[in-house]
């Protein structure tokens, strides 16, 4: 099979602006080196274009795919061909990503990822929209079909009799869900555009900065001349409500245009899901590769009643560039729905969490203490060398709190061990619980620091094969008691093996 023609048209177009520019830039070369005519430079640019372009249409005719009874095949290359033959049992995502512009033009992009890969096995541009559907369903019947299931496949790779044509709904995000999930999820990345991202705004911004900062003791106008170090600390105090408020915008904006249509439905085995405004993605989230389910609550939301379900897959989670391994199962929905459906992925018994030891909470108050007391130090010791900086004493503000924090943050966390199934919750701001099934472990260790083992405590931890846990993570109990870590170390282990 053969890819969509604008295929051909847009990588031997491509292709031939890149060469085309690099014999343009080399002529330029040529005539400042050699003092030559100009005509070289047009010369070899349109040498370049036209070789770009005989390239790119020849890759476009040898490249075809193919679906076997067992592989998903692919040859492509012009000088160097290539051959590749993947097992639909190694499959474990086939998503489909359509950009507002090849959705203006009916066609599509197509992604094949394999268990435990860490890049794209197979990418398929400009695939027709019906083909694409045709290519995702027909590929999770033989996936499935390969892994025993009630499947049957026939010889001629464009027809499939399947028991289960269409995905069954389970899910569909409500207008009023999406708008609670726009303001109740900030993302940090959106700082970064708030600050650097629209110059106009910044300009605005800046203008609406000094004139509240202005009656506080803000400067006139942003100059490093004039800039005094209190001037500064008023900027900064009336500037980081400004720029929380511009990335929350950003973020509510983002997360409408990345949910909007959100579907969640099951075919077989796997989940299946679109979403998207400007760009239709659509995905699959396959169930046997799930290590462990993550409930999220976010502060604004869980007055009202709502929480988010993610999954951590085993390997590479296409579409999920700051997130690998997480997927979203449902954006945000009533708490009882999403308990309904994770239960429907993993069957659990709702967790009943043990709360850490008190000394624990004393162990944050006195680390909120040392943190605003190191700040009052520094301030003190900058104002003794800094010429007007007489406001070093400000992060006291916050000491009558500092109690208050050290609770909440003692009060939502905790740990529960069922028979079949560890649980763990942490966050304010963001509650997560982590519920891992024991026959998902990888790998259970405990950790004390200095002032921990002072106060008898541990953290434990648990390993499991996804991705996310790369980056700090793992699903952790924190500041539990040493004596209880190391019987939960024991525990887990066993449990483990008695699931092998």
């Amino acid at each position: 099979m053969k890819l969509h023609p604008l295929s051909g048209v847009w990588n031997a177009l491509g292709r031939g602006v890149n060469v085309g520019s690099f014999g343009f830039f080399l002529g330029m070369m040529g005539v400042a080196a050699m003092d030559g005519p100009i005509l070289l430079v047009f010369g070899l640019a349109a040498l370049g274009f036209v070789l770009g372009v005989g390239y790119g249409a020849a890759y476009y005719l040898v490249f075809e795919y193919e679906l076997t009874t067992e592989t998903f095949d692919v040859t492509s290359g012009v000088l160097n061909r290539q051959h590749r033959e993947i097992p639909f049992h190694r499959i474990q995502n086939i998503d489909v990503t359509q950009s507002l512009g090849k959705r203006l033009f009916g066609v599509a992009v197509l992604t094949v990822e394999t268990a435990g890969g860490g890049s794209t096995e197979i990418t398929l541009d400009f695939v027709s929209e019906e083909k694409a559907a045709w290519l995702q369903s027909t590929v999770r019947d033989r996936k499935r079909a390969a892994g025993g299931d009630d499947t049957t496949v026939t010889e001629d790779t464009d027809t499939t009799i399947d028991t289960d044509q269409s995905p069954r709904p389970l899910f569909e995000l409500q207008s009023s869900e999406l708008a609670v999930l726009a303001v109740a999820f900030l993302r940090p990345g959106a700082f970064f555009i708030a600050l650097f991202g629209v110059p106009l705004m910044a300009d605005l911004g800046s203008s609406l900065l000094l004139s509240i900062a202005r009656p506080f003791g803000g400067p006139e106008q942003l100059s490093v001349s004039t800039l005094s170090p209190d001037s500064a600390i008023v900027l900064a105090l009336v500037g980081i409500p400004l720029v929380i408020a511009g990335a929350w915008v950003v973020s509510a904006l983002v997360t409408v245009v990345e949910y909007f249509g959100f579907k969640l439905g099951r075919a077989g085995e796997d989940l299946v899901y679109q979403r998207g405004l400007l760009q239709r993605y659509s995905g699959t989230i396959p169930v046997e590769k799930v290590q462990s389910l993550t409930i999220t609550e976010p502060v604004l939301a869980r007055p009202l009643g709502y929480a988010g379900l993610s999954v951590e897959t085993a390997g590479y989670a296409p579409g999920q560039a700051n997130e690998q391994g997480s997927q979203s199962a449902i954006p945000l929905s009533n708490r009882s729905r999403v308990f309904e459906l994770a239960h429907e992925i993993e069957p659990f018994e709702d967790p009943t969490f043990v709360r850490l030891p008190k000394r624990a909470r004393r162990r944050y108050f006195a680390q909120y203490l040392l943190v605003v007391g190191g700040l009052i130090a520094v301030g003190y010791l900058l104002s003794q060398v800094l010429g007007g900086f007489t406001l070093w004493y400000l992060p006291a503000v916050v000491l009558p709190i500092t109690p208050i924090a050290a609770h909440y943050k003692w009060k939502h966390r905790g740990y529960h061990v069922g028979e079949e199934h560890v649980a763990f919750r942490t966050g304010y701001w963001r509650r997560t619980t982590q519920i891992v099934p024991y026959y998902r472990l990888q790998a259970v260790f405990t950790s004390r620091t200095i002032f921990q083992r002072r106060l008898g405590l541990a953290t434990l931890t648990v390993d499991i094969a996804s991705s996310t846990t790369l980056g700090g993570n793992s699903p952790t109990a924190y500041d539990i008691n040493s004596d209880t870590a190391d019987r939960l170390y024991t525990l887990l282990g066993e449990r483990l093996q008695r699931t092998l």
